[in-house]
């Protein structure tokens, strides 16, 4: 039995294209900003050889933002460009409301 083929994407407005563009950057300048300060967090320029408590946070932190914008891409190809929207937005929300509440 052949495979059922994909639904055709629903017509997306320019509103959710600016809002994915905009989540996609937020979220890549975090990327950039933790990997800039990378060298602060270990100690040097030697690489993940820093503390493991350092290293792990700091894995974590870039995960954060990059693996929920990547399903956010992976939704919005597949024709859900509102939980795409969602997920894009969703660490660099998060990561406002941790600082908010002095969590951060």
């Amino acid at each position: 039995m052949p495979p059922t083929p994909l639904p055709p994407p629903q017509a997306v407005g320019w509103g959710l294209k600016v809002a994915m563009a905009f989540g996609l950057l937020a979220d890549a300048g975090v990327v950039i900003l933790l990997i800039a300060i990378s060298g602060f967090v270990f100690g040097g320029p030697e690489g993940a050889r820093g503390e493991i408590n350092a290293v792990m946070g700091w894995a974590g932190a870039v995960a954060t933002f990059v693996i929920p914008p990547a399903l956010g891409l992976w939704f919005w190809r597949r024709g859900r460009p509102d939980v795409g929207v969602a997920l894009a937005w969703l660490p660099p929300l998060a990561a406002l409301a941790a600082l908010a509440f002095g969590l951060l």
